[in-house]
């Protein structure tokens, strides 16, 4: 296994300056791309017909959730693919931030790879591209990946919940609880070994200890979401709080060599 020296930086414009760290690169995780398995199961719709979407300057900042305001666990474990979950995602009609956010994001990367990334609710550049972790926080995600010499292909990405709340607001008690069960879903059918959770939103969505992040991050947890199956889940900084406070890039290293320990 070859020695490399590389460069953990910020990537939006040199915020801070550049820390240089000293890593192995790993040969553990797959680098080729993988495509989603083709749908298997029946698109699931809303029992009730979709509203038409009003022009966001109707809504107010906070919505009400459309009917139907829960998904039944057995709706979602009748989904056997992720095609088929994207699919029923998109024609999902229960949540009415549908129908303010300019796109659903879904996921990004490699279905098969061994490494989940879970990250915050999405933003202005996320509801614009469609994807998650873009702009300069992922770009900075991209750098941090390589590091451990690891690259998008080798690595499933996605986010909390797919539709950006108005305004960035913090999602609703309600929209969380009706969401989850979708990336619960989500996770069980990647099936990935590991589960890395950027930023404190997700940890605590995810994790049943309590505390912040900077008390979450850094510890595995064996995380079982309801099928029998058991991964290892570690939260750890987001990005776009690395940008801000670049001198708790530190932390985040230590969390990605740990990682690297794993997929080594």
């Amino acid at each position: 296994m070859g020695i490399d020296e590389v460069l953990l930086d910020d990537m939006a414009g040199g915020v801070a300056g550049d820390m240089a760290v000293p890593l192995s690169a790993l040969t553990g995780a797959s680098g080729s791309s993988a495509p989603a398995p083709p749908a298997s199961a029946a698109v699931m719709s809303s029992t009730t017909p979709a509203p038409s979407a009003p022009s966001p300057s109707e809504l107010p900042a906070q919505l009400p959730l459309a009917a139907p305001a829960m998904v039944a666990s057995a709706d979602l474990a009748g989904i056997t693919s992720l095609a088929a979950l994207r699919s029923a995602l998109e024609a999902f009609d229960g949540c009415a931030l549908k129908h303010t956010a300019s796109n659903m994001i879904f996921a990004d990367g490699n279905p098969a790879a061994r490494l989940m990334v879970v990250g915050e609710v999405p933003g202005r550049d996320e509801d614009r591209v469609g994807l998650p972790l873009v702009g300069g926080a992922g770009q900075l995600f991209d750098r941090m990946l390589a590091s451990i010499g690891l690259s998008r292909a080798d690595a499933y990405v996605t986010t909390l919940i797919p539709w950006r709340p108005p305004g960035n607001r913090t999602p609703t008690s309600e929209e969380m609880d009706l969401l989850l069960p979708w990336l619960h879903r989500h996770i069980q059918l990647a099936k990935p070994e590991f589960l890395m959770l950027l930023g404190g939103t997700p940890a605590k969505a995810m994790l049943p200890q309590q505390g912040g992040i900077l008390k979450l991050r850094g510890r595995w947890h064996d995380l079982d979401l309801g099928d029998g199956v058991a991964c290892q889940a570690m939260a750890t900084l987001h990005p776009s709080y690395l940008l801000r406070s670049p001198a708790q890039k530190r932390l985040a290293y230590a969390d990605l060599l740990a990682l690297a320990g794993k997929l080594g």
